[in-house]
């Protein structure tokens, strides 16, 4: 039985694996981007300074060019009503950015991820909520639930903690064989289907 599905977005939900970085094409910075990238990755800055002063290559732009409309993948919405309808409380997480949960929030219980503040419509700094994803387990004793009854999907190391503790834990397109070994199940496909066809064998409905 799942009563919750916990969903990472970026690299699951989206065929882009890291918002930021998509953002970054987007707006045409990934160049400058790279050097806070290699900064952080060499230990220079922390993951909180790193997020400030990659978000701060934004400084200004307008909220339109910000929220861009993104391309869920497929399956993505056929799964996620699929779990609303059998009464599975929804939590879709996010080491992104919060303008990739626009697309989804009609259709998930709980929506978490690093947030982009504006003023006056544009742009003026990022609030970091998710440094590493064992938010979660702050979340699900809030929510009084016992990871037996959890189901969680993710791809990357950011993913390992839930995966290591949730019940029905699968690894998605996993970035390396250590992911992979943290989940109970592994997919590697193109869209979301198989993972709505493993969630109706869990719930024998």
């Amino acid at each position: 039985m799942i009563r919750a599905a916990i969903l990472d977005v970026d690299g699951v939900l989206t065929y882009f694996r890291s918002a930021w970085q998509h953002l970054h094409r987007v707006l045409g910075t990934d160049e400058w981007a790279s050097i806070n990238r290699d900064a952080y990755k060499a230990g220079l800055i922390n993951y909180r300074d790193w997020a400030l002063v990659d978000a701060l290559l934004w400084m200004g732009v307008p909220r339109s060019w910000i929220e861009i409309p993104i391309t869920l993948r497929r399956g993505a919405l056929e799964l996620l009503k699929f779990l609303r309808e059998r009464d599975v409380s929804i939590i879709a997480v996010s080491g992104g950015l919060n303008y990739t949960g626009i697309p989804i929030r009609d259709y998930v219980n709980y929506f978490i991820s690093n947030e982009l503040i504006f003023d006056n419509g544009a742009l003026i700094s990022v609030k970091v909520n998710v440094e590493n994803k064992e938010i979660i387990d702050e979340l699900i004793r809030e929510l009084r639930l016992d990871w037996d009854y959890v189901m969680a999907v993710g791809d990357s190391d950011m993913d390992l903690p839930m995966l290591r503790r949730a019940r029905y834990s699968i690894a998605y397109n996993p970035v390396n064989e250590e992911v992979a070994n943290a989940a109970r199940i592994v997919v590697n496909s193109n869209t979301l289907y198989p993972i709505i066809d493993i969630a109706r064998a869990i719930l024998g409905k």
